[in-house]
């Protein structure tokens, strides 16, 4: 049986969409100091879905598509 959550991870994960993963994560790498603890390359080797964490917190990011939009691509403005 499928542990939820997985063994490891917190109760609550945020999921961010970007449409340049790799810059986000060069970012919260750089600039807030997460460690990225997954990075899962798409077809083009641009990673579509990664985890970072901090302080024993975790974020999942990945790419906006035609079933996962982030505000712009539904015309709002973050």
């Amino acid at each position: 049986m499928v542990l939820n959550p997985p063994e490891g991870l917190p109760r609550v994960i945020p999921y961010l969409l970007y449409n340049d993963v790799d810059a986000a994560l060069e970012w919260l790498t750089g600039t807030c100091g997460f460690s990225v603890q997954f990075r899962m390359p798409g077809p083009d080797g641009k990673a579509m879905h990664a985890e970072v964490a901090l302080n024993g917190g975790v974020v999942m990011l990945g790419n906006p598509g035609s079933d996962y939009q982030n505000p712009t691509k539904r015309g709002g403005v973050t």
